[in-house]
């Protein structure tokens, strides 16, 4: 349910979807780097991470055939 509401931030616009996403970048890196140390212990947010940076490019690729003549694409 949690998904929901932060596909609808993302929609509705309130936030900028590539300033989000090099923030995502950039911090799955610092918990790549803390895995390879042996320093992270929630593991699991190198996936939630991974996940979110994938919601964010699928609305990016969605506001991008928004803008052009979906007819052409297929």
């Amino acid at each position: 349910m949690a998904d929901n509401k932060f596909l609808e931030k993302l929609r509705e616009g309130k936030t900028n979807l590539i300033e989000e996403q090099e923030k995502y970048q950039k911090e799955l890196m610092e918990l790549k780097f803390k895995l390879s140390s042996g320093q992270l212990k929630e593991t699991h947010k190198i996936k939630d991470l991974r996940r979110s940076i994938a919601k964010l490019k699928t609305l990016e690729r969605e506001n991008d055939l928004e803008g052009t003549d979906e007819s052409k694409i297929k």
